[in-house]
C-alpha cells in the first residue's frame, strides 16, 4: 500500500475527501508541516489492526504460539473444525501429534 504525502494546507482543504478515501479505499496520507512529517491519516480499521498487531508482537507467548501454529500447519498437523468441536463436546481429549 502506498502513502500519499500532502502538505498540511492541502490536507485542510481536502480533509473530507481524504477521510472518505481512507475509510473506503484504505488510502493513507502522510501530512507534512513546514516540509517535515507531522501526522498520518488512515482508516480506523487499519489503525486498530496495527494496534492489535503491536499488542500481539509485544507478548512473547503469543508470538511463540503463532510460530508453533504455523509450524504445525506446514507439517500438516491440523484437524477439521468439526473434529475440534467434537473433541470439545466429549471432554476435550487432546489429539496425538505425529
Amino acid at each position: 500500500m502506498s502513502v500519499t504525502l500532502v502538505p498540511v494546507t492541502e490536507a485542510k482543504q481536502r480533509f473530507t475527501e481524504f477521510v472518505k478515501n481512507a475509510e473506503e479505499s484504505f488510502d493513507r496520507y502522510l501530512v507534512t508541516k513546514n516540509g517535515k512529517e507531522a501526522a498520518v491519516l488512515m482508516s480506523v480499521e487499519e489503525y486498530e489492526g496495527l494496534l492489535e498487531t503491536i499488542d500481539v508482537l509485544a507478548h512473547t507467548r503469543e508470538v511463540k504460539a503463532l510460530a508453533e501454529a504455523a509450524r504445525q500447519a506446514k507439517q500438516g498437523e491440523t484437524i477439521s473444525l468439526e473434529s475440534y468441536r467434537s473433541q470439545k463436546r466429549s471432554g476435550g481429549k487432546k489429539r496425538s501429534r505425529k
